[in-house]
């Protein structure tokens, strides 16, 4: 009896390696394949190789190669690959037409039910938490679901595979953002530091990790990882994004001439950014440096119509006691300021304002008037500057 099932274990021990060497190879070939750009042939041969959606290592290979390189897809259910051609990338072709072999594959179906057969399998867990991590990202599927359903069966699933070894840095990454999102920036700190420790150059991780920091009012530890995402990012959006909060940071710790450096970082990749362009003309209003004229028309001129616009020069130049800078920077703007009544409005309006301020009635009228002619075009009888311009005007009468 002892042979007998002696025999049987080595029998079984047999066929299990038996089936794990011709999947491992297959594996390697499948990735060998998606190194190419050859996606299409990828998926061809892990669906050969478990057509019916067996082998755990199987599935999630197909899981991983339908979510990264998908061109197209039907509610996250139907995937259509491509083997690419030289010089074509996915991000070039995803939504964009084309002829696409599609397959089908219900990602959560399919890992949940392996998890059944295998639940020690906690990779199965980090797929599902990868497969619902990027369906709360683009927003293509599961749609009887909210962010916040989303959001808590990533937390879910990718908190069982966490807790049993199975994470990569992105997984730990995706709590971290799942828990920020959910305004707890102190809980998301040991993921994203988890993240980081895993790939030290994803520039996202330290990004947020800056941001959560930032949130706690913890200036100095949030800029290294500002700093760190500002060296990492190649995007120009997102550099200049981090160049901006690393701007920020520095406010905060009183440091204005590296707040200057990483702004003027910022607006050289953004050269249109209102919220560095307005930190800019802060720190040179404060200091009184000769670039803050320049600084307050380039505001300006993001758009003339705009009254944020004229609130936040006006009240830059109101906190340091410079009322006729402000008044020059908007005078300035006269002669080549837009027509329509908005603008014209707004400038004349603002004008007054100032030149009241200045106690310069008899400058302050005219304005007055022709902010009340240009804003009847456009603005309602009720507008509370109507009320403001009619006050001035009794105050300014000769």
């Amino acid at each position: 009896m002892y042979r007998y099932f002696l025999g049987a274990a080595l029998l079984l021990s047999a066929a299990a390696r038996a089936q794990t060497a011709p999947t491992a190879a297959v594996l390697t070939q499948a990735d060998k394949l998606t190194t190419a750009q050859q996606y299409e042939a990828a998926y061809a041969l892990l669906d050969k190789a478990d057509p019916q959606n067996q082998q755990p290592d199987v599935v999630l290979a197909k899981e991983k190669l339908l979510l990264n390189y998908y061109l197209v897809s039907l509610n996250y259910q139907g995937f259509g690959l491509k083997n690419l051609e030289p010089g074509e990338t996915v991000a070039q072709l995803r939504g964009q037409e084309g002829n696409y072999s599609m397959h089908l594959l219900d990602i959560p179906k399919e890992l949940k039910r392996l998890q059944q057969k295998y639940p020690q399998n906690f990779a199965l867990s980090k797929g599902l938490g990868d497969y619902y991590y990027q369906v709360q990202q683009c927003h293509c599927g599961e749609r009887d679901k909210t962010d916040d359903q989303l959001r808590a069966l990533v937390l879910r699933y990718y908190g069982q595979a966490h807790a049993h070894g199975a994470g990569d840095f992105m997984s730990y990454y995706a709590v971290g953002y799942a828990l920020l999102v959910q305004k707890k920036p102190e809980l998301s700190l040991a993921p994203f530091e988890k993240s980081i420790a895993l790939n030290a150059d994803y520039p996202t991780s330290h990004y947020n990790l800056a941001f959560a920091q930032l949130q706690l009012g913890r200036w100095g530890d949030a800029t290294p990882h500002a700093q760190a995402a500002y060296r990492l990012y190649s995007d120009p959006e997102l550099k200049a994004d981090a160049a901006r909060m690393l701007g920020h940071l520095y406010l905060q710790q009183k440091q204005p001439t590296e707040a200057k450096t990483a702004l003027q970082q910022s607006l050289d990749l953004q050269p249109r950014n209102y919220a560095s362009l307005r930190q800019l003309l802060e720190l040179a209003v404060t200091e009184r440096a000769s670039t803050a004229p320049e600084l307050a028309a380039r505001l300006y001129l993001l758009d003339p119509a705009d009254e944020q616009m004229f609130i936040d020069i006006m009240d830059i130049y109101q906190a340091a006691n410079q009322w006729a800078e402000a008044e020059a920077v908007f005078r300035s703007q006269l002669p080549t300021a837009p027509k329509a009544p908005a603008a014209q409005g707004l400038l004349h309006f603002y004008l007054a304002i100032l030149n009241m301020q200045l106690q310069r009635p008899r400058e302050a009228r005219p304005h007055f008037l022709a902010a009340q002619t240009q804003l009847r075009k456009i603005s309602k009888p009720d507008n509370p500057l109507f009320e403001l311009i009619e006050k001035g005007l009794k105050e300014t009468h000769p």
